[in-house]
């Protein structure tokens, strides 16, 4: 019965061909559907049976037979020629063999693994009248074979190569006119130069120009090749590689955008005296991860660029002008005014410090036995160092209070004396010495700008020129 359903599959165009298979699959239904002791006792009563019994059970005519075997063979080898034509285009199907009956493709011989094993069930199973495919396939395990096959593909490949020499050599050099064009507008390209304060910007925008030309002479070279699957396939894994990437190399990535956001804003300059959350010192370069400071004492302090980005930068080199403070105390019988006037009228005489704004002082904090006085001064740090000013002004108001008898009271104890034997009180202690003229004066004390540090950042700003976001990367460093 599968035989004769395997029949009215077939696609047989012709008129004839299909009265013939009709004729035949009745005959052969008719035959089949009464067993042999049936069939004995209809031709017992054969005599007696009527007209149209004995007409359904005439034999099928030859003739018919031979046409629709004929029909069959034909499309069979139809078939078969389609199947080996498909299997002959890949060479992982080389020793394949397909044959067909009645529709039904028979696989034999050998495939390398059984992904070869199953695409070779689907190409087969795509050809027009085939009704079933038998996997008969096998995989290969002979050693010496699989050797064959693999110098069978290299060989084929390298013939393939030979003969795309000529577009390889056009391929190679599309990739290398587009890396000279990429260069020629990075290098002429206004934009680079918009910003003179921020070399590295131009350096950013030329790179991202010079490597946007040379990818696209390689996706057109690709395309020359024919490559395009792997194109595609480049393209399609882009997004996918980026994500992995970006989440393995987040905080590089994030440090690397933040110095060049950095180098954009430039809170700082090189050089600058800076605080950076907790951490003080001189800014001597800014690289690509790291923001590179010289503490006051000489050292070197590497600040991730995500962190300053994010900190709060207090810059104590940006304004030329800066304010020197400091409190003093005196007690709470002296006149305050006068201490205030003596204050700043010190103050004013100090070498350095600027009469516009001049010195003031204000009264801060009164306790039982002393009054604190806050003294304000202003000093230029290109000419003045602001450490010295402060401490020879410290130095020099106190001297001229205690010369003036307003010294700090000293502490009050109570002493309780018992009375003593031979009847004499104890004597009370001298006053101190009053200040010497020349001691409150204003001395030629050096107050210039320390240059301790200078040496140290230039060699520092020399050795890390190349990878500072401050200056152009080959241009020299900053003096």
């Amino acid at each position: 019965m599968l035989f004769l359903r395997s029949f009215f599959r077939f696609p047989f165009s012709t008129g004839p061909c299909r009265n013939a298979l009709a004729a035949l699959a009745m005959a052969l239904l008719g035959a089949l559907a009464l067993p042999a002791h049936a069939q004995n006792e209809g031709a017992a009563t054969a005599g007696t049976a009527s007209p149209a019994a004995s007409a359904s059970a005439a034999p099928a005519d030859p003739k018919l037979l031979e046409q629709a075997e004929r029909a069959t063979l034909a499309n069979d080898e139809r078939i078969q020629i389609q199947v080996m034509a498909r299997l002959a285009r890949n060479a992982a199907f080389r020793n394949v063999d397909a044959t067909v009956r009645a529709g039904v493709a028979v696989l034999t011989g050998s495939v390398p693994d059984n992904e070869t094993r199953g695409m070779a069930t689907k190409v087969v199973s795509a050809v027009d009248g085939v009704v079933a495919v038998e996997n008969d396939l096998v995989l290969m395990a002979d050693f010496g074979a699989r050797v064959q096959e693999t110098w069978e593909i290299f060989k084929d490949r390298a013939a393939r190569m030979v003969a795309a020499t000529p577009l390889l050599a056009v391929a190679v050099l599309i990739v290398l006119l587009a890396n000279w064009l990429g260069a020629w507008v990075a290098n002429h390209l206004n934009a680079v130069r918009l910003n003179s304060r921020n070399p590295y910007l131009g350096t950013v925008i030329s790179r991202f120009v010079r490597t946007g030309f040379l990818l696209v002479g390689v996706l057109v070279a690709l395309d020359l090749l024919g490559a395009t699957s792997l194109v595609t396939a480049v393209l399609g894994s882009a997004g996918l590689v980026g994500i992995v990437v970006g989440f393995a190399f987040r905080d590089t990535a994030e440090n690397y955008l933040s110095g060049v956001l950095l180098s954009l804003r430039r809170p700082f300059e090189p050089r600058d005296h800076v605080r950076i959350d907790s951490h003080e010192g001189r800014v001597v370069s800014l690289s690509s991860r790291n923001t590179v400071l010289m503490t006051l004492d000489g050292n070197e302090l590497l600040l991730p660029n995500a962190t300053v980005f994010k900190a709060v930068i207090l810059n104590f080199s940006h304004n030329p002008r800066r304010r020197l403070s400091f409190q003093l105390a005196v007690g709470t019988d002296q006149d305050l005014q006068a201490a205030q006037a003596l204050g700043v009228s010190t103050l004013a005489g100090i070498a350095g410090v600027l009469t516009d704004p001049g010195p003031s002082a204000s009264l801060d904090v009164i306790n039982p036995t002393t009054v604190a006085i806050n003294f304000y001064a202003w000093v230029d740090q290109r000419q003045t160092d602001f450490g010295k000013a402060r401490s020879e002004g410290i130095r020099l108001v106190k001297l001229a209070l205690d010369g003036a008898g307003m010294a700090v009271p000293s502490p009050t104890y109570r002493v309780q004396l018992l009375p003593a034997a031979s009847g004499s009180s104890p004597a009370e202690p001298p006053p101190p010495p009053p200040a010497k003229p020349e001691e409150t004066a204003p001395s030629a004390a050096d107050l210039k700008p320390s240059t301790d540090l200078d040496e140290q950042l230039t060699q520092e700003r020399a050795r890390k020129a190349e990878d500072d976001m401050l200056n152009a990367p080959s241009g020299p460093a900053a003096k």
